[in-house]
């Protein structure tokens, strides 16, 4: 597959679920300035960067969220809300861990600490949750365990989500999932069967990764150099582009690569409505081996 259209379609989703995440529309007709739709060329800055991604053992993606919705504000005076989202890439496997605090069900005024972790690797993937809050989740009756369950199952799903989809840009699946009131994930939860098998690594066999027609079309547009600018100390050059979905534009996004390496160092995003704002740190060292599950490991 072409990296043009790899790279496109693992953005897409990324795109929608971040505008989704902090009110941000894609750019309608009647905007000020609509991008020309002019495709991002393969042999472009942006995507050499990306080739050069591809070379590397592993790296660290880390994706940190900010949004001014208020509810987002209440809901971190409160203790509650998401930790940025960190994607590990090793060894032809990608990792994607979330934590997150969340209200406990059954002791007002406590909250709990969460991780979901989500892995995958030769189209198979699994996901752990866990937490110390999980005995005393176990002693819960059938009914507020399930809720408690649902809840996190769906962000589980987001996880996987984030994990499962391919390419270098591929974390951004994830989105702005971080500043998501957790109230959305309270509404009308799908109730679960109380297991203690849930908070144990449960592996999934075939996860979609299918490129569809639709998707085919969404590309990577408008790309322009903005020039010299520093992150954390070190020189980089600076790109503006666009993702093209169907006849909208969701952006502008701003990369960041370095000057002395070619690997891509930040991408950001900005609302121009002021909602919020995201940002993916790109890091190379220390980079821990992915476990593996025994059920996937085994069906290798």
């Amino acid at each position: 597959m072409k990296l043009v259209s790899m790279t496109a379609r693992v953005m897409r989703p990324g795109f929608l679920i971040v505008c989704v995440a902090l009110g941000i529309g894609t750019l309608p007709a009647v905007a000020q300035t609509t991008p020309a739709g002019v495709p991002v060329p393969e042999d472009s800055p942006l995507f050499i960067a990306f080739k050069q991604l591809e070379k590397q053992p592993g790296y660290r993606m880390t994706l940190t969220a900010e949004s001014n919705d208020p509810r987002v504000a209440q809901m971190a005076a409160r203790g509650m809300g998401f930790s940025p989202i960190e994607t590990v890439v090793k060894g032809g496997a990608r990792q994607v861990t979330m934590h997150m605090k969340m209200p406990a069900m059954d002791q007002p005024g406590t909250i709990d600490d969460w991780e979901i972790r989500g892995v995958v690797q030769n189209g198979r993937g699994a996901r752990l949750i866990t937490s110390p809050a999980v005995p005393r989740i176990m002693k819960l009756s059938e009914q507020m365990a399930a809720m408690q369950m649902a809840m996190l199952d769906r962000q589980a799903g987001v996880a996987m989500a984030h994990a499962a989809a391919q390419g270098p840009m591929g974390a951004i699946t994830a989105g702005m999932i971080a500043v998501q009131p957790l109230i959305a994930n309270i509404e009308a939860p799908r109730l679960l069967k109380k297991e203690k098998d849930f908070f144990s690594w449960k592996c999934m066999p075939e996860l979609g990764g299918g490129q569809s027609a639709t998707q085919k079309k969404n590309q990577l547009t408008d790309m322009r150099l903005l020039g010299d600018q520093a992150v954390g100390g070190r020189s980089a050059t600076a790109y503006e582009f666009y993702v093209r979905d169907g006849d909208r534009f969701q952006g502008p996004l701003h990369l960041l690569v370095a000057k002395d390496t070619g690997l891509p160092l930040r991408i950001d995003m900005t609302d121009p409505q002021g909602h919020g704002s995201m940002h993916m740190d790109y890091s190379f060292d220390g980079i821990s081996d992915i476990e593996i599950p025994t059920c996937m490991a085994s069906a290798q």
